[in-house]
């Protein structure tokens, strides 16, 4: 009997990628979102226009976000890839990357302060969304 292989499944950005590249979508179409949700990407999708940051409730904090990515789950659960520069989450989490359940962002803004993506090191291998409608 052969002696297992030990395997290391730990990904790293500067392997090579598993597949080529996200799933992009070929345009942008809410409509199979809910309206609620349709109205947030809207403000995010228009945020990530100028480069600009969002604002939202989340849980029970306000979160400040460079937005990054915004599609779908492999179910259809609208998210957004963001990196977080202000607010913390309930483990206390603070700056950083993060995906967001756009369906649990209340009170989403343009905070209308742009920022430089070149500043952020974004993987876009892997943006941590099944199909991609926008991603700088």
């Amino acid at each position: 009997m052969d002696e297992p292989v030990e395997r290391d499944w730990s990904k790293k950005s500067t392997d090579e990628p598993l597949w080529e590249g996200p799933r992009a979508v070929e345009g942008v179409d809410l409509s199979g979102l809910s309206v609620e949700s349709r109205g947030k990407a809207s403000t995010i999708l228009e945020a990530m226009e100028g480069t600009q940051f969002v604002i939202f409730l989340y849980g029970e904090s306000d979160r400040v976000v460079a937005p990054f990515a915004l599609g779908v789950s492999s179910k259809g659960n609208p998210l957004l890839r963001a990196y977080q520069v202000e607010g913390l989450s309930r483990s206390g989490k603070g700056e950083g990357w993060r995906v967001f359940q756009v369906e649990k962002m209340e009170k989403v803004e343009n905070f209308e302060e742009p920022f430089y993506p070149d500043e952020f090191e974004f993987d876009e291998i892997y943006p941590w969304i099944y199909k991609v409608f926008k991603m700088l």
